[in-house]
């Protein structure tokens, strides 16, 4: 590889919490001076230069470095230069390399139905696996082959089973990759592939479908065909364990449980009675996918299934979940800082898609403190901040203006909103600490890569808005916020800013969302609570921003708050008291679940 490949590499190996400004500063630099110019002009590249791209991009995806984003960007250059050049057999690579990214990338929406990436991802899939049973096809390499098989299993990657149409694309994708890869006569013509892998790997696939079984919306073929592939699972599983000594993996137990209560195999208390049993079955120490399971998944799954108990039998559901959500609260705590790979950050995700805190019995506004505080503390510090400055202007507010606040918490005219004060302060600050409640779905991306963002990851955190709304709409102790989320990125005069589609008029918490909106831009004046999605400005930059956003992205109201040198002065002494403030609760927190 390159010299600045390397570097490159290195700085990546320094982001378990997010890299330092210096670092994205410098790996966009080596990027901007060495990588994109040989990207630009791909066609050109030597086979020496073709050959450290690979190496690089590959590295890019392996041990604790992760910047799926270039790895995307790479392997797309390498695919236009195989397309161009004639290279089946680069192709074919390339191909499913860029199939993969898309699917790294769109991955991290998951569980929300949301998706982005996956006709791109179906195209690449799709045009590898079609050299299958073209008279190209005899004349490819072993690896080339081996590249059209994982592809065709692939394809099923593309359809996520969010409805009975999808479901079936995805069932005929991975009947006929099983089928072919079944037939003795083609494995004949390659047996140096591992034929039993893939088969293994399209039958965890096709078990990945239990999520249409419990939606209830899949037709008989589909039970079938779920439950045979979950019990070769299980009988490799078992296998495995029997000759090697490896045990067996937690989720695919569950897969199999499952299968067979969705098939009439199993009634519902024997499920939760072995999802309850799987959550206990790790270490609290283990760290591993085995253990984030244990601990994370099989709870969420067990709360899942639990919605079906009949009322009898509740509270006996309810104290099992608050166990199990105080167990994997120790266990997330536990947790090293750089335990922050792709298996256990959905586990993580799913968990609070499916948690109710009515059964758990603890709020679900406090869960999402606990995500962001251990696995994106710069996260949790900068929504701190945020808080503290939207309780300020909140203050401000009701001393300049408390009419502008009528209507926030169900408050009618000036005076009743002087009288609840504390009370609308209060709702400030947690509306701040939840405005970026969708940003779960992007840690990783946010502290691994120590560069600008590229436009597929832009599109990516614009929807972090669209993504907290959901995850807020559910819990009494966050519903409130929902809207705060989802707009507080919107400009005052709906002509720029995201989601396009959102509008504030007419709602009675547009007061906050101006002033949420006002605290985010504040509250980059911290460096160490910035991201590589809000670029750092000093205060005064900030203020100025603000003043001459006021009446376009910015409520008029909400920026003449900040037009006094006296609350200036004030907010220039406060922000790093409110950010020393934010570190000691990061340790309250850490040491209470020691």
């Amino acid at each position: 590889m390159r010299a600045y490949q390397e570097e490159y590499l290195g700085l990546l190996a320094g982001t378990a919490q997010g890299p330092s400004l210096e670092a994205v500063e410098r790996g966009t630099a080596l990027l901007r001076e060495n990588l994109f110019p040989v990207l630009d002009d791909i066609l050109d590249a030597g086979d020496q230069e073709l050959a450290d791209l690979y190496e690089f991009a590959e590295k890019l995806m392996s041990g604790q470095a992760w910047d799926v984003g270039l790895h995307y960007r790479v392997h797309l250059a390498l695919m236009d230069y195989a397309r161009h050049a004639g290279r089946t057999d680069m192709l074919l690579r390339e191909l499913y390399k860029v199939g993969m990214s898309l699917y790294y990338l769109e991955n991290m929406l998951v569980p929300d139905q949301t998706r982005l990436f996956s006709t791109r991802m179906r195209l690449c899939f799709t045009e590898c696996a079609s050299y299958f049973g073209t008279p190209a096809y005899d004349e490819l390499d072993a690896e080339s082959r081996g590249y059209v098989h994982r592809s065709m299993g692939n394809i099923a990657l593309a359809y996520h089973g969010t409805d009975p149409a999808a479901t079936k694309a995805k069932l005929a994708a991975l009947e006929r990759s099983i089928r072919i890869l079944s037939d003795p006569d083609v494995r004949a013509k390659t047996p140096e592939l591992p034929w039993d892998t893939y088969l293994y790997k399209s039958h965890q696939e096709r078990t990945s479908l239990l999520a249409s079984l419990r939606r209830g919306d899949a037709g008989p073929e589909t039970y079938a065909q779920v439950l045979e592939s979950a019990q070769i699972v299980q009988e490799r599983q078992l296998a495995a364990f029997r000759e090697r000594g490896v045990p067996p993996d937690p989720r695919w137990q569950y897969a199999y449980m499952a299968a067979r209560y969705h098939c009439g195999a199993m009634l519902l208390p024997e499920l939760l009675d072995g999802l309850y049993a799987l959550s206990r079955s790790r270490p609290e120490d283990d760290f591993s996918s085995l253990g984030a399971f244990a601990h994370i998944g099989a709870p969420a799954y067990f709360m899942d299934y639990a919605k079906g108990l009949p009322e009898p039998q509740a509270m006996e559901r309810d104290v099992r979940v608050e166990r199990m959500t105080r167990r994997m609260r120790a266990y997330l705590y536990a947790l090293p800082p750089e335990e922050n790979g792709d298996l256990l950050l959905f586990h993580l995700r799913q968990f609070l898609y499916i948690y109710k805190e009515d059964q758990g019995a603890i709020p679900f506004f406090e869960l999402l403190q606990d995500f962001f505080a251990t696995r994106f503390p710069a996260g949790f510090v900068r929504l701190w901040i945020m808080g503290r400055l939207a309780r300020a202007l909140t203050g401000w507010a009701v001393e300049d203006c408390p009419e502008k606040l009528s209507g926030l918490c169900g408050t009618r005219g000036a005076g009743e909103v002087r009288e609840r004060r504390a009370e609308l302060e209060d709702f400030a600050m947690r509306a701040g600490r939840l405005a970026d409640a969708g940003m779960i779905h992007f840690f990783r991306m946010e502290t691994s890569a120590c560069r600008g963002l590229f436009e597929e990851e832009e599109a990516l955190l614009r929807l972090h808005t669209h993504l907290g709304a959901n995850l807020l709409r559910g819990h009494s102790s966050t519903r409130d916020f929902a809207d705060i989320a989802l707009g507080h990125h919107r400009a005052f005069d709906e002509r720029s800013g995201y989601p396009l589609d959102f509008s504030a008029r007419g709602l009675a918490v547009r007061p906050m969302i101006a002033l949420v909106s006002v605290a985010d831009c504040l509250a980059r004046a911290d460096r160490d609570a910035v991201s590589r999605s809000r670029p750092a400005l000093s205060l005064d930059e900030a203020l100025e921003h603000i003043q001459k956003g006021a009446g376009t992205v910015y409520d008029p109201f909400a920026a003449a708050l900040l037009t006094s040198p006296d609350r200036r002065e004030l907010l220039r002494r406060s922000l790093p008291a409110w950010k020393e403030e934010a570190l000691a609760e990061l340790r309250r927190r850490a040491s209470e679940h020691q």
